[in-house]
């Protein structure tokens, strides 16, 4: 099952945006080594009653937008809609191409990178 967020979902990234860029302007300087952005990137929450019917859902939703580019996924095990029952929930944070560049935003591992 994939669950959609209602309205309140704009007012929590806005919200989460203001603290993270407060958070990272109060902070001292890091040095030449060491630094931290803040980006939005799109949390998706797939859920199942067992961890391999909560990663099918995410291969699923994968195999529906191709154009989603996965950063994370996490796994969790939560209380369910009924007490004594659990649950199983990844969280995939994706990002998608910029229309006008073709470039995926966020990071993500790629092998062939030099720095």
């Amino acid at each position: 099952m994939v669950r959609v967020e209602g309205p309140a979902f704009a007012h929590d990234l806005v919200r989460s945006l203001d603290e993270a860029s407060a958070a990272v302007s109060s902070l001292p300087a890091l040095g030449p080594s060491a630094d931290v952005s803040v980006s939005a990137l799109t949390a998706l929450v797939c859920t199942g009653s067992t961890p391999a019917d909560a990663l099918q859902a995410a291969a699923e939703l994968a195999r529906q937008a191709p154009t989603l580019e996965p950063h994370a996924l996490a796994l969790a095990k939560m209380p369910g809609p009924v007490e004594g029952m659990w649950e199983w929930h990844i969280t995939m944070t994706v990002s998608s191409r910029d229309p006008v560049t073709g470039e995926y935003g966020g990071s993500t591992h790629h092998a062939d990178r030099r720095r």
